[in-house]
């Protein structure tokens, strides 16, 4: 065990070495050229070939080091990646190119650019023959992740099945999927997702099921099947303040518009996730449903 501990936090000292040396390049070059015009403006004369070599050389290891130790320090308790360490594993572990731009995508999903991480992530896919299927399942999910964010479901779905074909799993994968066949307007693979994942034991985001076929029936117009679902939910005190929104959305479809607002405030009491896109999507179905109203008068 602590061969195998020692071992890892070595390997994490030599890629922080590694992936510092184009920043050291880069810093050692702009300082040495700053040095060397300063000298030269001063009228030192002591500019032969050897000493100039002698001492980029000492500025390059300085900053070599000096780099070395804050990406090390940006690991913190990780040991190979500075961000999702336990999901990615051993993947992109080695000291290498394709390890190296991952890890630069990865970065730009953390920073929430998410068009330069897919095109970082899209472009190391491209490279098959030299990842391993471990690599190529982790970096598919991040690609899936990259499309689901940017509205692109259908490409994003290609890609969560690509990283599950490979042995990629998480808890949260399946819901991801589902997700996207729910607004990729294919109710019935949701369903069909969620049903076989209420049928798990010990499926740890069993408690937000119900309110995820809720939101399915939603996205459908069904008014009455989602509200059976959110009214479970609710019952259960499963997903509780979400289940309240998504309760109030479906007795707006309803017409129930009184039970609606009552239900509306409670899930922004109980700390509904993301509220002003849960307020902004509530008043604009109670106006279009009223609009749809006045059209059939």
């Amino acid at each position: 065990m602590f061969r195998s501990i020692l071992a890892a936090r070595t390997r994490r000292v030599l890629l922080c070495f590694w992936r510092s040396i184009p920043k050291a390049l880069a810093a050692s070059f702009v300082l040495s050229l700053i040095i060397f015009t300063a000298m030269i403006f001063f009228g030192e004369k002591e500019t032969a070939f050897s000493f100039v070599a002698m001492y980029m050389a000492v500025i390059f290891l300085l900053q070599w080091i000096g780099f070395s130790f804050v990406e090390i320090i940006r690991f913190k308790r990780s040991i190979f990646h500075q961000f999702d360490d336990d999901l990615i594993g051993n993947a992109f572990t080695g000291i290498n190119r394709k390890s190296r731009r991952f890890e630069k995508g990865l970065d730009l999903f953390h920073k929430n650019n998410f068009r330069m991480a897919l095109e970082a992530f899209t472009d190391l896919g491209r490279e098959e023959n030299s990842l391993s299927k471990q690599e190529t399942a982790v970096n598919e999910f991040y690609r899936g992740r990259c499309y689901d964010i940017l509205d692109a479901y259908p490409n994003a779905i290609i890609c969560y099945k690509n990283a599950q074909e490979n042995g990629f799993y998480i808890p949260e994968l399946p819901i991801f999927i589902a997700r996207c066949y729910s607004i990729n307007g294919d109710p019935k693979r949701a369903v069909a997702i969620y049903e076989g994942l209420m049928d798990e034991k010990d499926y740890k985001y069993s408690n937000k099921l119900r309110c995820e076929m809720g939101n399915v029936y939603l996205k459908e117009y069904d008014g009455e099947s989602a509200l059976k679902w959110f009214n479970d939910s609710i019952e259960r005190h499963e997903d509780y303040a979400n289940a309240l929104g998504g309760a109030a959305i479906a007795n707006v479809l309803l017409g129930r518009y009184e039970e609606a607002e009552k239900l509306y405030k409670l899930a922004i009491v109980h700390n509904i996730d993301n509220p002003v896109d849960f307020i902004k999507y509530y008043k604009g179905t109670v106006a279009l449903q009223k609009d749809e109203f006045i059209k059939k008068l």
